[in-house]
């Protein structure tokens, strides 16, 4: 079995995949660094052009790290990033066991991030007069800036209705969803993590990213490894080096 010719690229045996935790916890520290070298406040760091990349690969860690909690296996998901390679923005995946070989199960992943405005003009605008693989995943960063209140159930039923050039939509954001919170949230409530698939239907994960991560943080995970072989011949390869594998810019 081999993959489609779109993931070709997959061949390149120097693709390093990441623990999405490896990225949630790199990106804030990438972030802070930023301020620090730029002397920006935070909103003035997040919004300058030169951390985009960093928040495409972010929301592409959360999304895998969404995959976990949502559809988890036993090798759970991994992210990377492809230089020189887009679209995609990012590509999680992970390794089905079947009962002969292993499987490799990829999905390419585009970001777009939403500042303002109606949400659906930025979905719209994203996907306009472009052409994606059908397993695509369309991943909306809601800017911590934004400070609209949304109603993402019925802009999920708005998209549902709406002929897009991608099936999988979702949107992702720090905090959490009014109607998930239970009636006397506590401090581990408030501070999670959100993902909503808006299509093709609506379903909404909830996740503490600290919680999530608490076995990586122990350091009883690795942080990057390399997926050996294609389709059904694919395996683990732990990954030694010297220096650290760079993700963030």
């Amino acid at each position: 079995m081999t993959f489609p010719p779109h993931l070709d690229y997959l061949k390149n045996p120097n693709i390093v995949w990441f623990d999405p935790c490896w990225g949630y916890y790199g990106f804030w520290k990438r972030l802070t660094q930023f301020r620090q070298e730029r002397s920006l406040d935070f909103q003035s760091a997040w919004l300058d052009k030169d951390m985009k990349r960093n928040k495409e690969l972010y929301a592409t860690a959360l999304l895998a790290l969404s995959m976990q909690q949502d559809a988890p296996t036993k090798h759970g998901w991994w992210f990377t990033k492809l230089p020189h390679h887009d679209p995609p923005d990012g590509i999680i995946g992970t390794i089905l066991e079947g009962q002969i070989r292993n499987i490799i199960n990829v999905r390419e992943v585009e970001i777009v991030e939403y500042f303002g405005g109606p949400l659906l003009d930025t979905l719209k605008n994203k996907m306009k007069n472009k052409s994606y693989e059908p397993n695509t995943a369309l991943v909306c960063l809601l800017s911590p800036n934004t400070t609209k209140l949304l109603n993402l159930q019925n802009l999920s039923q708005q998209i549902q209705g709406i002929k897009f050039p991608l099936t999988y939509i979702f949107a992702v954001f720090h905090g959490f969803e009014i109607a998930s919170l239970p009636e006397r949230p506590g401090l581990e409530d408030l501070v999670k993590t959100t993902l909503v698939q808006l299509a093709p239907e609506y379903v909404v994960v909830n996740f503490s990213p600290h919680a999530t991560c608490k076995s990586w943080l122990a350091g009883k995970e690795q942080s990057w490894l390399k997926f050996i072989g294609r389709g059904k011949n694919t395996d683990l390869q732990k990954v030694t080096v010297d220096t650290t594998p760079k993700l963030f810019d």
